[in-house]
């Protein structure tokens, strides 16, 4: 359930992708299978784990689908 009235995560929030759904039948993996992706943020805790999360689902992983101000870093994907 999502809370109508939630704030953005704050601190520091490592942000990756996955790749959900589809079953493997000898077919392509990862990336090039029909799979939906979903990006998810989670809020890090220094020396307390982690706090809150978000998830997305996004229609593909280029830098065009995100929206501004979505990330400040990335890994090179």
């Amino acid at each position: 359930m999502v809370n109508a009235e939630r704030t953005k995560l704050t601190g520091t929030v490592e942000v990756d992708k996955a790749f959900v759904g589809g079953e493997e039948h000898g077919g392509k993996r990862g990336r090039g299978a029909d799979k939906d992706i979903v990006v998810i943020a989670v809020e890090m805790k220094e020396g307390q784990g982690f706090g809150r999360t978000r998830m997305r689902p996004i229609s593909d992983a280029s830098g065009a689908s995100l929206l501004p101000g979505d990330f400040a870093g990335t890994n090179d994907f």
